[in-house]
Formats: structure tokens, sequence, C-alpha cells
């Protein structure tokens, strides 16, 4: 990935998005709890597969409840980017690993970054991370324990993301959040 930063991004939901709350996102996730936008549209289809087998699943008790699948494009204020706090990981290594440990324990926005840009670890990354939690890779926070967890992520098969967690920064730099054609 290049120190560029990109202005068109992709986010797939089931939801309708007339205004981005990052307060909806889910917490313990990779950058921390806020919302998430995907370099490429396909990577973003997917992630929306993913989002409506998830909600269709915890609704199962729920009569009458119907999931629309929706992929947004959203462009993103280029001056504003360039004057806010970044962190940009080039590559899924043992800082990104550490940083992805530290906002999936702790919760919350456990960072100072208005916005953070890498790689995205993939569906399996909750199950190599309990197996972390658990001790099965080694002694946990050990750097054997970690290089086994970031092997088993296979990072050179991960996507990027770009991920803002507060909401006056959201505010400022998303120009544009239209919903797009996916099919």
């Amino acid at each position: 990935m290049s120190q560029q930063i990109k202005t068109t991004l992709y986010h797939g939901t089931v939801y309708k998005i007339s205004h981005i709350d990052v307060s909806k996102g889910r917490n313990k996730k990779d950058f921390g709890k806020g919302f998430y936008m995907a370099t490429s549209k396909e990577q973003a289809i997917g992630m929306m597969h993913k989002k409506h087998r998830e909600a269709v699943r915890r609704s199962r008790n729920k009569s009458n409840i119907e999931f629309d699948k929706r992929l947004y494009k959203i462009t993103l204020n280029e001056d504003i980017a360039h004057n806010i706090k970044i962190k940009i990981f080039e590559n899924a290594d043992m800082e990104w690993l550490d940083f992805i440990l530290l906002c999936r324990e702790k919760g919350g926005i456990p960072h100072d970054f208005d916005m953070v840009i890498g790689p995205t670890a993939d569906d399996d990354t909750i199950l190599c991370l309990r197996a972390y939690w658990d001790g099965l890779y080694g002694e946990v926070g050990s750097l054997e324990a970690k290089q086994v967890l970031l092997n088993n992520l296979e990072p050179e098969n991960l996507g990027i993301q770009y991920y803002i967690g507060r909401q006056d920064i959201a505010d400022k730099i998303i120009e544009e959040c239209i919903e797009i054609l996916w099919r």
C-alpha cells in the first residue's frame, strides 16, 4: 500500500445509511469501534454478504424481518485527510498485529488516531485470536506465539481497510456516501 490516501472507498452492509454514525460500529474490532470502509468494491461486497448472513442468523426467531444487501460508495475529502492524525500499516506485520490485539482486547478506541488504514484481518481471525489467547500457540504475549498467530492469519491475502472512530472526523472527512448497485 502506498502512502497516498484513497478518496473513493466502499462499505457493504444490510442497513440503509442516511448519515454515518460511528457509534453504531461493533466493539472489539481490528482498529477499534467505529466505521470501516474497504478500498475495493469486491471486498465491500464480501463484507455485505457476511453481514447479511449474520443478520439473518441473529433474527431467526423474529418474523417478518428482511435485510437488504446494500453497497455504498464513499468519497473522502482529501484536504481533510492530510490534516488529521492517521496511522498507516503498510503490511500485516508484528506492529499491525500488536495494534489489532490491543483494539480487540480492550475494545472501544484504545488509541488516539483519527483514521487507521491497513490490512483487514480475515474471516478466520477470531478463531486464530481465540487460539492465541488460549495459549495454543505458546505463551500469550511471547514473540513466538505472536509469530504463529501472524502466520495463521495469512497476511499476504488480506484486503485494505480504512477506519474512523470519531464522529467529528467522520462528519468532516466523508463528503459523500451514496448507495450504488452491486450486481
